[in-house]
């Protein structure tokens, strides 16, 4: 906090922003045979939300063995997927511990995960101190994205400057 009582955060200009504070960040994007058009994201916390909640002290991704679409026994197909795990939209994506409160934060679409960054949840100050760096949560791919239904960084600015 500044001294005069104002919250200090930044916004990363190359992602796209949900109004639960998610950042998503367009690593790659490519075309199956098909012609469907296959987005890799990846998905981090919002400085905003370290600014308001305080120092999180913990951080706990999915479990995967938890999630639909993980079986065991289907390591072949985990394989040639690529996937992890599945998340539906409104699944929990991330829990954070504060000293004084718990947040819980959706996935704002329904995903297949790639990747968990496990650093986080060893060092949940990561989150912290690097929202835009190495403190990402996980690397997924939306079954469907569509960049405009997300707030650009300057719409999120704007929605933080109306809920503040």
């Amino acid at each position: 906090m500044a001294e005069d009582g104002d919250i200090e955060f930044s916004v990363a200009e190359d992602r796209r922003y949900t109004k639960e504070h998610l950042w998503l960040q367009v690593i790659d994007r490519e075309e199956d045979e098909d012609g469907n058009v296959q987005t890799t994201v990846k998905v981090g916390v919002s400085e905003y939300v370290a600014a308001v909640w305080g120092e999180f002290i913990r951080v706990t991704l999915p479990n995967l063995s938890a999630l639909d679409g993980f079986d065991e026994g289907e390591e072949k197909s985990q394989e040639k997927s690529g996937l992890e795990g599945e998340l539906a939209a409104e699944d929990i994506l991330v829990t954070l511990r504060t000293a004084d409160d718990v947040v819980l934060l959706d996935s704002p679409f329904p995903c297949g995960i790639l990747e968990l960054n496990g650093e986080v949840e060893d060092s949940p100050d990561l989150v912290n101190s690097e929202a835009y760096g190495d403190g990402w949560l996980m690397i997924v791919r939306p079954h469907e994205y569509e960049e405009d239904h997300f707030l650009s960084p300057q719409e999120y600015i704007e929605f933080l400057a109306e809920s503040l």
